[in-house]
């Protein structure tokens, strides 16, 4: 069987609790890929309708700064991130948790 899509992925978020309004950004570090090449890093809360795509800077890092939607819940958010394949195939998640309040 051959090797799928596959990936270190380490992602942070700065600041990690925010209130409506504040910009929150998302960057990821995407190391050691196996079986493809990336074509883009997406981020994703699918509870809350809410799907993105980060920028690629180079050197393996993606980024994307996002405000906080007026309505969004107080509470932990945990925040999906993952890599798609130049042949569309989706790689490993990473979750990093937002706290809102």
């Amino acid at each position: 069987m051959a090797e799928g899509f596959n990936y270190k992925l380490e992602a942070e978020l700065n600041p990690t609790t925010a209130a409506v309004g504040t910009a929150v950004t998302l960057t990821a570090r995407i190391s050691d890929i196996t079986g493809g090449e990336v074509n883009s890093v997406q981020a994703s809360i699918p509870e809350y309708g809410w799907w993105g795509t980060l920028r690629n800077l180079g050197e393996n890092t993606w980024r994307l700064t996002e405000s906080v939607p007026y309505g969004a819940p107080f509470g932990k958010v945990n925040i999906r991130v993952y890599a798609v394949s130049k042949d569309g195939v989706r790689g490993p998640q990473t979750t990093v948790q937002l706290t809102l309040g």
